[in-house]
């Protein structure tokens, strides 16, 4: 209701069937606007997304000393929670792989603490699982994004847009919905630096997967370890919808234009599906990012104790690591939407062409 009362909200605000509350916008929603940026409807975590790697491996041809051993290597190899790297990490190198110059308008001291973090999976709903499809094809799929950069962003051109929207006297519905319009020095200023924390985000799921691929290599018989889709879900972007160009903020959400490839993470312990997106004009072309949270994560640590969440997985075959194990109820499948509920509920969104169900996971 907040976001459709904004000035320059085009036509309607679309939530996605995982939608669940969140900082001035909802997690799963999607705002075309006109004119204008606001920070907190793309979120803290910019270019939070998700990446799929297919191997030539078969639940056959790995067996559970291997699963076990790889996954205790990955789990040694990239840093979760709120780690850094163990060693520096060369700057002229990041940016270099990067791909661009760091722009004024993020201080190179943001830089220099969130590059040491390249590599790193962070927490909360963050993982690193190894999966299978149907036929037993062994996947792995990876959410993560730019780390601490992303929140850093975030809240300081928040703060700024805030700031700017007072003092123009403008009546906002909430003040996390504060905006930057475009033409303003600010608005160029978030805009460059959200484009650089997402080539950020997409190195830094390059580098878990580099480490990923090293882990199978040594513990496995892999011979192909292909990396076939990298989406981002927490971005903005200029496209064309409703006839006109606008900016569509997609906050846990994913652009799903007709045949594009998308990923949908289920929860802990729960199938995760890929997809084909189907170009709904009603949702923006945008279909959901996974299952959303159906309780929030004191609730799930009340419901729940991490012995309990441990059992379950093992019960399932599931290998479980994470690096705070005292609050993995937090992550576990009850505290969120039942995902094969919600893929019937996106029918008219997304197509699912592959099922996916864990084998072993790696979480923050």
């Amino acid at each position: 209701t907040n976001l459709s009362t904004l000035p320059f909200a085009i036509r309607h605000v679309a939530l996605m069937p995982d939608a669940h509350a969140g900082y001035g916008m909802p997690i799963g929603g999607v705002l075309f606007a006109d004119g204008a940026v606001v920070p907190y409807a793309i979120g803290v975590d910019i270019g939070c997304g998700v990446a799929l790697v297919e191997t030539d491996l078969t639940v056959e041809t790995l067996p559970a000393a291997d699963l076990t051993a790889t996954l205790e290597a990955i789990a040694a190899g990239v840093p979760v929670g709120m780690s850094s790297q163990p060693k520096a990490v060369d700057r002229e190198a990041a940016l270099e792989e990067i791909g661009l110059d760091l722009p004024d308008s993020i201080e190179p001291r943001w830089f220099d603490r969130a590059v040491n973090q390249l590599g790193t999976l962070g927490s909360g709903n963050h993982f690193l699982e190894l999966q299978r499809d149907e036929a037993g094809a062994v996947f792995v799929m990876l959410h993560s994004g730019s780390r601490s950069l992303g929140k850093t962003i975030c809240d300081a051109f928040h703060k700024r847009a805030l700031a700017q929207n007072v003092a123009w006297h403008v009546q906002l519905p909430h003040r996390e919905l504060a905006f930057l319009p475009v033409g303003t020095d600010d608005f160029r200023g978030y805009w460059t630096a959200m484009e650089f924390a997402l080539r950020f985000a997409e190195v830094n799921r390059s580098r878990m997967l580099d480490a990923a691929e090293a882990a199978f290599g040594r513990h496995t018989a892999v011979g192909r370890f292909e990396r076939v889709v990298d989406v981002h879900h927490n971005y903005a972007a200029w496209e064309h919808h409703v006839g006109v160009n606008g900016i569509v903020h997609r906050k846990g959400a994913v652009r799903a234009r007709a045949g594009e490839t998308v990923l949908i993470p289920g929860s802990m312990g729960t199938a995760s599906y890929v997809g084909e997106g189907l170009g709904n004009a009603a949702s923006f072309e945008t279909c959901q990012h996974g299952a959303g949270r159906a309780m929030s994560r004191t609730a799930a640590r009340k419901a729940k104790t991490s012995k309990d969440v441990y059992a379950e997985m093992a019960d399932l075959g599931v290998a479980l690591h994470s690096g705070d194990p005292k609050t993995v109820a937090e992550e576990a499948a009850f505290a969120y939407k039942d995902i094969e509920s919600v893929m019937a509920a996106s029918a008219s969104l997304v197509r699912p062409t592959k099922r996916l169900t864990p084998l072993g996971v790696v979480k923050g």
